[in-house]
């Protein structure tokens, strides 16, 4: 987690979320309240796009492609 002050007044929180692709799994938790424009996705480095590589609805995240076995998929949840 990484914290940072925002500038109207109060600290807000980046919730970093790690997973590893199996490939066949699509959908992944994240926290509720969520969109695709407040999540930034990156898989083994590679940033995805929003709604072309991947979707949000309510509490999941689901890729339009399984990310392959053993990548690794960053989700940073932003305060916005």
């Amino acid at each position: 987690m990484v914290r940072y002050i925002h500038p109207a007044t109060r600290p807000t929180e980046i919730i970093v979320v790690t997973a590893t692709g199996d490939g066949s799994t699509v959908g992944f938790t994240i926290s509720s309240g969520m969109t695709v424009d407040k999540v930034i996705v990156e898989i083994n480095g590679v940033l995805q796009k929003p709604t072309t590589d991947y979707t949000i609805s309510g509490t999941t995240l689901t890729f339009v492609v399984a990310p392959e076995a053993a990548d690794a998929i960053i989700m940073k949840e932003m305060p916005i």
